[in-house]
């Protein structure tokens, strides 16, 4: 287990309220996640903690995020890994406009392992499956992925973010389907992902997904606007080590008043 980087004190239930909390809330926020993640309670640990990083970006303080970004790594990296342990399925693809997968329940289906969730044309059933996987505290990974006809057969457009505009289906090449899509999709056919059925196959997935916005964040030389870009990394992929642990040793440069 990581040895703590925080404060250990018999912490208390802390209610997030981001409009009405201070510094001395966000370290009894950071109690309470090493407490958790002490106890192997990954998710919740991990859902505290980022509630303490949202609060420590906004207020602008280097300290808290140089110190919490390790524990909030394990958690994630602990999530990842009872992830790893589960069934893959890559299976709750759309068929036609018609035919689009229930998020919630597909993901309540998988239950445990990590999913491609696609629609037509449409990342919202792997959102709401997401969105459920949160709310159910699911050890599930979601791959944000559409459907696309191409010719006779199809292919699976996995994104890297939520909050993009998809093409709309229509007939098009798979050269036209690719510059369309948001930059740094992955496009596999029906053999990619029928291929796909180890742990180790999907955790190069992942890393193909935040491979290009890891390397912009370091290639950023602004440290606040570093820190900006390797959170943008972490929300691609929500394990990605490397961006929490830059992360880390940008806010204490920071606190050091190194900014080069």
């Amino acid at each position: 287990m990581l040895a703590s980087a925080l404060t250990m004190t018999n912490p208390r239930p802390v209610r997030y309220n981001p409009d009405s909390m201070d510094a001395q809330d966000i370290q009894q926020l950071c109690d309470l996640g090493q407490d958790q993640l002490s106890r192997m309670q990954y998710l919740q640990a991990e859902q505290t903690l980022a509630n303490a990083e949202n609060l420590a970006w906004k207020a602008g303080d280097w300290d808290a995020l140089s110190r919490l970004y390790m524990p909030l790594q394990e958690s994630r990296r602990q999530r990842r890994q009872r992830c790893g342990e589960g069934i893959i399925r890559l299976d709750f693809l759309s068929n036609s406009s018609s035919d689009q997968p229930d998020g919630a329940k597909s993901i309540r289906s998988a239950n445990h392992g990590s999913a491609l969730i696609a629609g037509w044309g449409s990342i919202a059933p792997a959102i709401d499956a997401r969105r459920a996987q949160k709310e159910l505290e699911l050890y599930a990974d979601v791959f944000l992925a559409a459907v696309y006809p191409i010719g006779a057969g199809r292919v699976v457009a996995i994104i890297p973010r939520e909050e993009v505009q998809l093409p709309p289906v229509e007939a098009m090449s798979i050269d036209q389907l690719i510059r369309r899509l948001p930059a740094h999709s992955i496009v596999l056919n029906d053999a990619d992902w029928a291929a796909t059925r180890t742990f180790a196959e999907i955790m190069a997935l992942w890393e193909r997904l935040h491979a290009p916005f890891l390397a912009a964040a370091d290639a950023t030389i602004d440290p606040i606007r570093k820190i900006a870009a390797y959170r943008q990394t972490i929300r691609v992929d929500y394990a990605c080590e490397l961006a929490h642990q830059r992360i880390s040793d940008t806010a204490r440069a920071l606190c050091a008043g190194v900014t080069s």
